[in-house]
């Protein structure tokens, strides 16, 4: 799995309110620009004309001041010609960690489920076969009733209709079905 997080930053509002506390409006937005700039692609060229194209502002003077306010709140700093941020690298690095552990945690889980699922799936089967193997219940079932013989016709009627009545309470007593 490809692990990007350049779709997303961070912003602790104490630690930028903190930092923004003596910006203009202006700024704090030239700023908000180029820490996402550089959040998402990386160093920034050293170049007042893309600092002015990022930041969106208007004149080379306010993008140099921006910097110099910038590198002295430690948000950013020049390096070899270019601009980058141990700040934001901090905050990325903790975010990579974030999102590696998270993941990890999300993988653990799911495979503690899928192996109590299959753990449980066995022991539904094994039990299946037990009960499939354990001995059926004596109970006669409606056929065996239906088959037994009839009353002989010697005997009275209501003698055979007592003795039907009879079996008949016996099947309901020992069956299931009720």
């Amino acid at each position: 799995m490809h692990k990007d997080i350049s779709i997303w930053m961070p912003l602790y509002i104490g630690d930028l309110q903190a930092k923004f506390a003596r910006m203009t409006a202006e700024q704090i937005g030239a700023a908000l620009l180029l820490m996402m700039d550089f959040w998402k692609n990386g160093a920034i060229p050293h170049d007042l004309a893309t600092v002015c194209s990022i930041t969106k502002l208007p004149q080379h003077t306010k993008a140099k001041t921006l910097l110099n306010t910038l590198m002295a709140l430690e948000l950013f700093e020049v390096e070899s010609e270019q601009i980058h941020s141990s700040f934001l690298t901090s905050l990325k690095s903790q975010a990579l960690q974030n999102q590696q552990m998270k993941s990890d945690k999300a993988k653990n889980a799911a495979q503690a489920r899928w192996n109590k699922s299959a753990s449980n799936a066995q022991a539904s089967t094994k039990q299946r076969k037990v009960n499939a193997q354990a001995a059926p219940e004596k109970s006669p079932s409606i056929t065996q009733v239906m088959l037994e013989p009839c009353p002989s016709s010697s005997s009275s009627s209501s003698s055979s209709s007592s003795n039907f009545e009879e079996k008949n309470e016996n099947f309901l007593e020992n069956s299931k079905w009720i």
